[in-house]
């Protein structure tokens, strides 16, 4: 699984740094193309929507490294060898939100995929929202696999530290 998640990050953040570089080049088009009086509105539309794009899959990325949501206020409640288990409870948690999330905007995708887009008709509405359910699954993906470390730690007695990020291999 491991070797899955990686590979899947390392999509996701080179997709994320693709788009956010078509965000900022999209922006600065926007802005030439205003000065000179020129009327280029479908730039807009393309750079909120990598924007959107480069920040969701950014903010998965967030999760495999550990760097998102946690109950830090209850961290020095847990002895290193019990910490593993608030742990796998924070993880469960946000499993489970974002299996709901996964599953309704899979829904609102597939409801607004035939929709166009206003600038560019020719392009539909259900590849910018393709993202949200791209960004859940992921989560549960590398989410699941910590859950899998945490429980392994607790069974071999070597807690793994939560602000650890596995794949730098240093503190955050």
């Amino acid at each position: 699984m491991q070797k899955l998640t990686d590979y899947l990050e390392k999509i996701q953040l080179w997709l994320g740094t693709l788009l956010l570089v078509i965000f900022v080049i999209t922006t600065l088009l926007q802005v030439g193309t205003r000065y000179l009086g020129i009327s280029a509105t479908w730039t807009e539309e393309i750079s909120v929507n990598a924007f959107i794009w480069s920040m969701l899959l950014g903010a998965a990325v967030m999760a495999k490294r550990k760097q998102h949501f946690s109950f830090t206020l209850l961290n020095g409640q847990f002895s290193p060898q019990k910490k593993p288990i608030l742990l796998i409870v924070q993880d469960v948690i946000i499993i489970v939100f974002c299996a709901f999330c996964f599953v309704y905007s899979a829904e609102i995708t597939s409801t607004f995929w035939n929709s166009r887009w206003i600038s560019i008709p020719s392009l539909k509405q259900g590849y910018v929202w393709l993202i949200l359910p791209i960004t859940f699954i992921s989560i549960v993906i590398y989410l699941v696999e910590d859950v899998i470390k945490q429980i392994t730690a607790l069974k071999n007695g070597t807690p793994l530290s939560d602000d650890t990020d596995d794949t730098l291999g240093e503190k955050s």
